[in-house]
């Protein structure tokens, strides 16, 4: 894990007791959300596209057990082009 990766995690643990649920928002180019919904296929999802239709937030509120489930969702989201994760 790098630097940011290990900081990120630390910061996670100090502000939250896990279990607990945990709100992740990305920003998905609209052509790739297909990729982005198979890969969390049991989560609710919920959408808003941009005013263009190029691109669409997504939020996911999941209940996480710890800092490295996190980091693992974020890390499948990344196998997405062009998402960006908030």
């Amino acid at each position: 894990m790098t630097d940011n990766h290990e900081q990120f995690a630390q910061r996670l643990d100090e502000h939250h007791q896990w279990p607990c649920p945990y709100t992740f928002k990305f920003i998905v180019p609209t052509g790739n959300l297909e990729k982005l919904t198979e890969l969390f296929p049991d989560q609710k999802l919920s959408f808003r596209e941009s005013k263009n239709g190029k691109f669409t937030s997504v939020t996911m509120e999941s209940t996480m057990c710890s800092s490295k489930d996190v980091m693992a969702v974020y890390q499948k989201a990344a196998q997405v082009p062009g998402v960006m994760s908030l």
